[in-house]
């Protein structure tokens, strides 16, 4: 049986995995900033991928202009491959 349960949940427990392998928790510097470009990073990719790479339902999935979208896959660096 597939558990429910919601985005703070999960990166809740991501968090709690991270910290847990730390060995010096003293040197973690810019956590905040690094979760944020990782996490805006996999959104968009997962929906760009179930949008077929629509950039107009991607952006109105995520409540984005399409501009915006563009900015952040360009400061992203993120790539798609060509439509088959």
């Amino acid at each position: 049986m597939i558990r429910k349960r919601n985005i703070s949940s999960a990166i809740e427990d991501l968090l709690n995995e991270f910290f847990l392998i730390q060995k010096d928790i003293e040197s973690v510097s810019g956590l905040f900033h690094t979760i944020i470009k990782e996490a805006e990073y996999a959104v968009i990719k997962k929906t760009m991928k179930l949008t077929d790479r629509n950039k107009r339902k991607t952006a109105k999935i995520l409540g984005i202009s399409r501009n915006t979208l563009d900015t952040k896959i360009k400061k992203l660096n993120l790539k798609f491959g060509e439509k088959k």
